[in-house]
């Protein structure tokens, strides 16, 4: 038995809560000192909610590709008319069980991205699932989580990683693989206040001096069952404590998610240091019968994210949280015989949030120039961590993805979180534009170590000026550009950033 399955198996038999701990050494209990962040931990208030779409959402009648004729060809059941799209741009619409995210979609505060998925995909559900949360490739079984790893670099062994709050919380039974670094780095709960009742009565029973596990490997497992219970009673009272200090201020939908949802915006809100969360709606694995599931499933999810933002703005949070909606796979291009998908490949995958630059990213893949009767990805879903991690968390991306991929402008340049201290560069510099080559929009990030007069110009390939990005006083820190093309023809272009007397220019390709 392995040690997951260890836990899983003693912690409900000693009464303690399904708690995945952050580390594997002894941490002290309620009431004792704590130290600060580590150095590493960046300390600027910005959290991210993953929303888990568990069992192969149908991106093909959630963003339906209302032009293309394939689409009403391979499905002539199942196809969402025409009619009761409700358009987004001339290419794609949203399912109308959706349409309660149009104003978020219109007021640029929710995204799509068009085919993400992977190289060499797989449609098992199980093994599609490890694929995305540990961030690893088809050709690869990893053996801990794209998240688990971002923390593992933030928090060193020996380190607190939380200064009210532990890093990571899952609302369910149990924690998800992508918190699994060298040790499971977040906690699990459904209710904080049951959470809190069940940690205070195993306080009671604690032994402050216990007796040194046996050298045997189950000795071990003991030794780590301990720490896990150690970890629950850490935080307990840190999380109790935020959830009680605000309320929801927005009514939110008698569903699931939302009251996952609803738990979220409170613990946010009240403070805790807590950096990730995730929550999950189940259901989307629709074989047959799939028209009324598939509603209900995307009405669930478009109110709920619906009251969680308004929830955000009233609570004066919503500037520190961005939201990404996955799933494991899309579903096959054509239904089947019983009015259902099947297993598919590439879907599009949802951002929500005022940190979110809204709008489409890539365009719809083609139903007629398929691989195997599926869709061909657009987008590596590596490339969307690498640009949160990039952007948002502040993660070496390259590091704890294992591989440099292309990031895309999904965070918006100016939001009200302040950058920590630590991110203040040494040194002058201007990096390499993302993506390159691109179209109609690409991303110019530089760093200054200290307060200057910026110009950020981008110029043709006469050298004349086309576009003044930035001109005034900057504070030092790292800042990051979108230039929009707004209509300018392809080819090569230059932007030069002029700092103080520092000055450099680099190359850039526009392609339409």
């Amino acid at each position: 038995m392995n040690r997951r399955d260890f836990i899983q198996v003693m912690l409900p038999l000693a009464g303690v809560p399904v708690v995945w701990p952050m580390w594997s050494f002894a941490k002290p209990l309620p009431g004792s000192s704590r130290s600060k962040y580590p150095v590493n931990f960046p300390d600027d208030g910005r959290v991210l909610v993953l929303v888990q779409l568990a069992g192969g959402n149908d991106g093909l009648n959630s963003i339906v590709p209302y032009v293309q004729e394939a689409y009403y060809t391979a499905r002539p059941q199942l196809a969402i008319r025409q009619t009761e799209v409700i358009k987004l741009n001339h290419e794609a619409g949203f399912h109308p069980a959706l349409q309660p995210l149009q104003p978020m979609f219109n007021n640029g505060t929710f995204s799509v991205v068009h085919g993400v998925g992977y190289p060499n995909p797989d449609r098992s559900h199980f093994r599609s699932t490890d694929i995305w949360l540990t961030g690893s490739g088809s050709d690869n079984v990893g053996n801990t989580g794209w998240l688990g790893r971002y923390f593992d670099l933030l928090c060193p062994p020996g380190e607190e990683c939380g200064t009210f709050g532990p890093p990571a919380i899952q609302i369910g039974l149990s924690s998800s693989l992508a918190l699994l670094g060298r040790d499971q780095k977040g906690i699990a709960l459904q209710n904080p206040l049951q959470f809190y009742q069940l940690v205070q009565r195993q306080t009671s029973g604690h032994n402050p001096n216990p007796q040194p596990e046996p050298l045997t490997p189950a000795g071990k497992e003991l030794e780590f069952l301990r720490d896990t219970a150690a970890s629950a009673f850490q935080f307990a009272g840190d999380i109790v404590k935020a959830y009680e200090a605000e309320q929801n201020l927005v009514q939110y939908p008698n569903e699931s998610l939302a009251a996952q949802l609803a738990i979220v915006a409170r613990m946010i809100a009240g403070g805790l240091s807590t950096r990730v969360y995730i929550v999950s709606i189940r259901g989307f694995d629709t074989h047959a019968a799939q028209l009324g599931t598939h509603q209900q499933l995307l009405d669930e999810l478009a109110t709920s994210i619906t009251a969680f933002y308004q929830d955000l703005i009233a609570l004066g949070v919503a500037d520190r949280v961005a939201g990404l909606c996955f799933s494991e796979f899309g579903r096959r291009v054509k239904e089947n015989a019983s009015l259902g998908t099947d297993h598919g490949t590439a879907a599009p995958l949802f951002l929500f949030g005022n940190p979110i630059n809204g709008g489409f990213f890539g365009a719809h893949p083609s139903l007629t120039d398929l691989e195997n009767g599926d869709l061909k990805h657009v987008f590596d879903y590596r490339q969307i961590y690498a640009s949160l991690l990039e952007q948002w968390l502040i993660g070496d991306s390259a590091q704890i993805l294992g591989g440099t991929f292309a990031t895309l402008p999904l965070i918006k340049t100016a939001t009200k979180v302040e950058d920590r201290p630590t991110q203040i560069p040494e040194s002058y510099f201007l990096s390499q534009n993302y993506p390159n080559p691109f179209n109609p929009q690409t991303t110019i990030s530089y760093g200054l170590p200290r307060t200057a007069n910026v110009q950020l110009l981008i110029l043709n390939n006469l050298g004349q000026e086309v576009a003044r990005l930035v001109d005034g006083e900057q504070p030092a820190g790292r800042h990051t550009v979108i230039w929009q093309t707004n209509g300018h023809a392809s080819g090569t272009y230059f932007y030069r950033l002029r700092a103080g007397s520092f000055e450099e220019t680099r190359r850039m390709s526009l392609v339409r």
